[in-house]
């Protein structure tokens, strides 16, 4: 890797300095949707080993069903995850990230026991470039507290180029780009009418839209770093070294 002070590319460098053996196109991309501690309402998948649209899949609570371990492993067991050496996700908690955790406490035990948690928020926090950039741009704030600007998943987006509808972005956040206003997804509150059963065809359209952009842009970011830092020959190489 070369010395850059471009932002993307020092994210990426830092990216595979933390995780060197990591290849993003044979990871699988985790994201929960609940209440901290308490019951989660989605598991979301991102598998680009599969084609097109199975990439993204996702387990979802109802009434009458929790997600714990049996459907967790019968569901990676049938998308081919079982066994993803990477699982990457977007979260608090540094090197060990809470969403780890969150998932732990979700099934009693490790799904992934010989898998590596690669945390993106976690590269974040160790880069001054990226972090920088996304002070400098103020894309996305949270509604609470507008005297600071968040390291969320949505403002890394905007520094790779990724750029959400409104629909598909979060209510909690306020965007430079709509004049400060805020984006109309509720995610909770829309999972909860969709495991209730009363939530509208549109609503369960965008929620899926939703869920899967977290999960799917976190893989694009992962694969536009490798593609930063590496030639064409390079990632070949490592592919056959890693994999």
């Amino acid at each position: 890797m070369t010395a850059n002070r471009d932002p993307k590319v020092r994210f990426a460098e830092t990216l595979f300095g933390i995780y060197p053996e990591f290849l993003p196109t044979q990871a699988l991309y985790l994201d929960l949707e609940g209440r901290g501690s308490g019951p989660q309402d989605i598991l979301s998948c991102y598998w680009p080993v599969l084609s097109g649209s199975k990439r993204f899949s996702w387990i979802r609570r109802t009434n009458s069903s929790e997600i714990d371990l049996a459907s967790v492993e019968a569901h990676l067991e049938e998308i081919g995850a079982a066994g993803a050496k990477w699982i990457v996700v977007y979260s608090a908690g540094q090197i060990l990230p809470d969403e780890r955790d969150r998932v732990i406490g979700m099934l009693g035990q490790d799904p992934f026991p010989d898998g590596e948690w690669i945390n993106l928020l976690h590269v974040v926090q160790r880069c001054t470039e990226i972090r920088g950039s996304i002070r400098e741009h103020g894309y996305a704030w949270y509604e609470r507290d507008q005297t600071r600007i968040r390291n969320s998943l949505e403002a890394l987006e905007w520094e790779f180029s990724i750029k959400r509808s409104v629909s598909l972005r979060s209510h909690s956040y306020r965007y430079k780009d709509l004049d400060g206003g805020a984006g109309s997804m509720e995610v909770l509150s829309t999972a909860r009418r969709s495991m209730e059963g009363s939530a509208e065809e549109e609503e369960e359209t965008a929620l899926r839209a939703y869920c899967e952009a977290d999960v799917k842009h976190m893989f694009e970011i992962a694969s536009a770093s490798e593609h930063l830092v590496f030639s064409r020959d390079e990632r070949r190489v490592r592919r056959q070294l890693h994999s």
